[in-house]
């Protein structure tokens, strides 16, 4: 009996061994369940396919979710990766599908280690093995050094891959950043990204584009894709254009692209410092250019991304949890002088912003966006109410540029921004009729009239241009832009021509003096003025 309990015993002990032998080395190499490949499957039969993999890594889905927009649908699948027993990231992967078809993927690969990594992720072409990188040529970018941004070393897309005869495929580099952020003693926080590296991910493959997403150490890599089933560019010339424009304005071109936003090159007066800061700029939430090239050449790609820049937009004010767009980084200019710090309401951006969003709710039959449009209005009217303005005579006053916690004396107003804000009132009153959105255009107008040629500077080398702000105690300062503000009043005074209260006289002799500035700086005032409302 004691034998037989031995051998049992004996045999026991084996078979533990064996299980342990077998088990430890698998749960050493992952740590927690987990697959060493993940895939999203295409939405339609000509999608490509993403798969998600590494042999060093394992991934375990974490979260997925579905949100409708106005004018996409976003599934956003977000994984834990582990390196032998431990979390060292998480990977968001966000297919977007746009009214017209045409799908983005934004890829985000969050290494909360100190060490590097690295993960692979490819495309597959099921059945097509005709696969044509154009690349874009980076030649000829000026990184000069500029007073205000510094330089700005980061380029323009990668190019485009034609897939087949008729697919394609537009391709962003690889963004990789630091996080910074600034807490304030309410709690509040401005945050913004300080770039590391901008790199070129991609190799094609046999049916597939593989794209190595590459991590420092603690930090996030971002990248996107725009998939059509269809040809971006029918126009050779107008992808040749496209290339051109991005090559001058790649400071401005959506190249950095979250499922939440743009991010740019910000000015150095920032918070957290830094040379290399990049951030969601509330005006480059919108895309007038990329609307602008639509409306008149009709080509798919600047269609798509301007159906992607409405759910961007949608998306980052919900990500925010606000009704207007806030600035989420603080500017060191705007706290030192007025207390302001971020998130802060920057009322010419929201105004460029509203403004595309009804001209593009125009362009793609979008009611409901239309009318997310005319949010801004009612916070003017409650800025109005709240006193957050500089006054003049009864009734006449303007707007201050800045809203936000921290500010300890009111900011000034600009004479761009005033021209701005009364132009946005007057569309969001001819588009729903509101008079109280009149009235308060009305209002400013006044305000911008009670203050009259004292706008205008009357010597020095500035003589007969415009002062950039009035101050709260009446004062001026700053230089004017060279032409913005000539633009606004301009179209100031074709839109009070269509109401009751017909153009201004005020208006009239400010464009006179401004006109005059310029012709003496040798500018076809003219020539530029006219190219510039046919915009």
């Amino acid at each position: 009996m004691k034998r037989k309990n031995l051998i049992v015993a004996s045999s026991v002990f084996a078979l533990g061994l064996i299980l342990c032998l077998v088990l430890i080395p698998r749960l050493i190499t992952t740590g927690v369940s987990g697959e060493e490949l993940v895939t999203i499957p295409g939405g339609s039969v000509a999608e490509p396919t993403i798969e998600v993999h590494d042999r060093s890594l394992r991934f375990s889905l974490k979260e997925q979710t579905e949100k409708q927009w106005s004018s996409a649908k976003d599934e956003r699948f977000i994984y834990n990766v582990h390196k032998e027993r431990n979390k060292v990231a998480n990977l968001t992967v966000t297919r977007r599908t746009l009214s017209n078809g045409d799908v983005l993927y934004f890829t985000k690969l969050e290494n909360h280690q100190e060490d590097p990594l690295q993960l692979n992720l490819s495309l597959l072409f099921e059945g097509e093995s005709n696969l044509n990188m154009q690349a874009f040529s980076t030649e000829g970018i000026d990184h000069s050094h500029h007073s205000t941004y510094g330089v700005d070393p980061t380029t323009i897309p990668a190019g485009i891959l034609n897939v087949g005869e008729q697919s394609s495929l537009y391709l962003a580099k690889n963004y990789e950043s630091s996080v910074l952020k600034h807490e304030y003693e309410n709690g509040d926080t401005s945050k913004l990204r300080e770039l590391v590296e901008e790199k070129d991910p991609y190799r094609v493959g046999d049916s597939q584009l593989h794209v190595r997403m590459t991590s420092s150490g603690k930090g996030v890599t971002e990248n996107w894709m725009l998939w059509s089933e269809g040809s971006l560019f029918k126009s050779q010339d107008t992808l040749e254009l496209w290339k051109q424009y991005n090559r001058l304005y790649f400071k401005s071109v959506q190249k950095w692209l979250t499922s939440t936003g743009a991010l740019i090159k910000l000015p150095w007066s920032i918070e957290p410092v830094t040379k290399l800061g990049y951030g969601r700029n509330i005006g480059a939430l919108s895309a007038e250019e990329m609307l602008e090239r639509y409306q008149d050449s009709k080509e798919r790609f600047f269609e798509s991304m301007t159906l992607n820049t409405l759910a961007s937009a949608e998306a980052y004010r919900a990500d925010k949890g606000t009704k207007l767009w806030k600035t989420e980084y603080t500017s060191t200019w705007v706290k030192k002088s007025y207390g302001v710090h971020a998130p802060f309401t920057d009322t010419r951006h929201n105004e460029k912003l509203a403004l595309f969003l009804i001209e593009a709710a125009d362009t793609f039959h979008l009611p409901n966006l239309k009318q997310e449009g005319l949010l801004y209005a009612d916070y003017l009217l409650k800025q109005a109410e709240q006193g957050n303005t500089i006054s003049f005579e009864e009734d006449a006053f303007l707007i201050a540029d800045y809203d936000g916690p921290g500010m300890s004396t009111t900011p000034h107003a600009s004479l761009n921004h005033a021209l701005g804000e009364a132009y946005y009132l007057l569309q969001a009153y001819e588009i729903s009729g509101n008079e109280a959105y009149l009235e308060l255009a009305y209002s400013m107008r006044k305000g911008i009239e009670a203050i009259g040629q004292d706008w205008i500077r009357q010597e020095g080398p500035h003589r007969e241009d415009m002062w950039y702000q009035v101050n709260e105690d009446h004062t001026f300062s700053g230089n004017d832009y060279q032409l913005l503000t000539l633009i606004d009043l301009h179209k100031n005074q074709d839109a009070w021509a269509e109401t009751k209260y017909g153009k201004s006289d005020v208006f009239a002799k400010l464009i006179a003096s401004k006109s005059s500035y310029l012709d003496r700086t040798g500018l076809d005032v003219e020539k530029v003025v006219e190219e510039k409302m046919d915009q």
